[in-house]
């Protein structure tokens, strides 16, 4: 009996703590996290990118490059300036054909 009414007692609790959980976040795909961050770009809210909205990203990216690749930070990128960046950075974004 008294395992009976333990037993009853710790379901209640159970059912109780796990109505109060929060629901478990939905799993997301690749492609579903992909395209949030695309969405990321709609700063004006209208539930859409537009040409600027995705040129503006695309120019702070090249920004951010030409400032890595110019390591004297003159503003110009020379040959010497551009073998060391691609020396240093080819292997994240390209696997050599064999």
């Amino acid at each position: 009996m008294f395992m009976r009414c333990f037993g009853a007692v710790f379901i209640c609790c159970l059912i109780s703590s796990m109505a109060s959980m929060p629901a478990l976040a939905e799993v997301k795909s690749s492609t579903d996290k992909i395209a949030d961050a695309f969405m990321e770009l709609d700063f004006d809210e209208t539930e859409s990118v537009s040409f600027e909205e995705y040129k503006a990203m695309v120019d702070l990216r090249a920004m951010a490059r030409f400032e890595e690749m110019d390591a004297n930070l003159d503003g110009e990128v020379t040959d010497a300036e551009y073998r060391e960046f691609w020396r240093k950075n080819k292997a994240k974004w390209y696997r050599l054909q064999r």
